[in-house]
């Protein structure tokens, strides 16, 4: 994975951890940015405080090593639903992972941007003390 992006993998494996500390090391170490994986991941501690970015659907202490090799590299995949081709934009936080097209990469940032700034209101009139509901009702939905 060059520098500068994220490694989104499809293991089709739910037995082993596609990413632990070594892994998480290495990649961090030469610069990626992160790991989306459809498996499982380990270590999870050592990962948070490397500041490491990192999403799988479980955890399992079972390392990978011998046990997994990948069989193609910058090829659409797919994560559940959702499919990933190389160059899309993942967008992601504790909460959970949006995959943006990177055709419509602009448009969605400008949507984005906007959405932001109408909650910042709203956020505001109700620290402000303005009922929740007429918050809502008038700077709108986000």
């Amino acid at each position: 994975m060059p520098p500068g992006h994220v490694w989104v993998a499809q293991p089709h494996n739910q037995l082993v951890a596609q990413m632990g500390e070594l892994s998480a090391e290495t990649l961090h170490r030469k610069g990626v940015l992160g790991v989306v994986t459809d498996g499982a991941l380990r270590d999870t501690s050592f990962i948070l405080r490397l500041g490491f970015a990192c999403w799988g659907t479980f955890h399992t202490p079972r390392d990978v090593v011998g046990l997994w090799l990948p069989t193609g590299v910058g090829q659409p995949i797919m994560i559940d639903d959702v499919r990933v081709n190389p160059g899309d934009w993942v967008h992601g936080d504790r909460d959970g992972m949006v995959v943006i097209p990177a055709a419509v990469l602009d448009e969605v940032i400008e949507k984005g941007v906007a959405a932001m700034n109408t909650e910042s209101k709203v956020r505001r009139a109700i620290i402000e003390g303005m009922d929740p509901q007429e918050a809502y009702l008038t700077y709108g939905k986000f």
